[in-house]
């Protein structure tokens, strides 16, 4: 077969493509510090790339679960310290008097006092964080317990949050299991106890007192089974919270590994294929230069 001219020069177009299309390559790599810079750099790896990134975000979105847990979870254990300091006022003011008294203004001191504690504890029935109350379950945009009468408007239902793929976890306490005695936690209805001890004392019925005031002791273990529960779950947060930490870690370090550019590597082809293009635009500068004559 006959070389013509016209395929020579398009055999050596073509060479200087190639080589103008690595040297750009090997350019755009050490500007951008990437050795894949598009999805037609290599497909299959691109791929997995981007599988790395999704688990990448997917931990974002879990550690930002993780951290509105805890914040709900350190408000409650907060509120909850505060109404295991008022049961036990509540348990000093009562015993001071479980006998009864003749004197009328002991005994309206005493309730006075014990209505005050009642009024903090429904207080802290309906802490707020933000706008949410957060011991009202779903129904948090109200508050949940009434000073009036006792009763609870939240609803019974926890709130749940992802803090890994297919694994929920609670953030609340449902206020009714709390202070109600409807839950786990225990049975005693802590405000209804607390309007008894005060309608014993001032009936002045030592019987009363001292069936009611019993039931204190049984209150302050129901908000420390509570507190329990939620020390279990900030726990499990934090473990969570390391988990994904080290996987964030070490997906993060295989994208660096796969991705980066080895700069004195890259340097050194860039010069090599700097020199052989600049070789390959002088041979064929000569080569078209000739004519002819010069196979004659």
């Amino acid at each position: 077969m006959r070389i013509t001219p016209g395929m020579t020069s398009d055999n050596a177009l073509y060479n200087l493509q190639k080589g103008r299309t690595l040297l750009n390559r090997l350019q755009e790599q050490i500007a951008s510090g990437s050795v894949i810079n598009r999805p037609s750099d290599d497909p299959i790896t691109s791929r997995q790339l981007l599988d790395i990134e999704n688990k990448i975000d997917n931990g974002e979105q879990y550690l930002s679960n993780i951290k509105k847990g805890n914040l709900w979870l350190s408000m409650t254990d907060t509120a909850l310290q505060g109404m295991t300091d008022i049961i036990a006022l509540a348990k000093k003011a009562t015993g001071a008097i479980t006998s009864g008294s003749s004197d009328q203004t002991v005994r309206e001191n005493a309730a006075s006092q014990l209505e005050e504690l009642k009024k903090q504890l429904v207080d802290l029935g309906n802490t707020q964080l933000g706008d949410q109350y957060i011991f009202a379950g779903f129904k948090n945009n109200t508050p949940p317990f009434s000073k009036a009468d006792n009763s609870y408007s939240g609803s019974s239902d926890e709130i749940f949050i992802e803090i890994d793929q297919n694994s929920p976890a609670a953030i609340t306490i449902a206020g009714d299991a709390l202070l109600k005695g409807t839950g786990s936690y225990g049975a005693v209805d802590m405000l209804e106890t607390l309007d008894n001890i005060i309608t014993a004392i001032r009936d002045n019925n030592p019987a009363d007192i001292q069936s009611n005031a019993a039931k204190l002791d049984s209150s302050a273990n129901q908000i420390n089974n509570a507190r329990s529960d939620v020390a279990g779950r900030m726990l499990r947060f934090q473990s969570a919270e390391n988990m994904i930490d080290r996987n964030q870690a070490t997906l993060k370090g295989i994208i660096s590994d796969t991705m980066g550019v080895d700069y004195i590597e890259a340097a050194t082809q860039l010069t090599q294929q700097q020199a052989a293009f600049e070789a390959a635009l002088a041979a064929t500068a000569k080569i078209t230069q000739l004519s002819l004559l010069d196979y004659l």
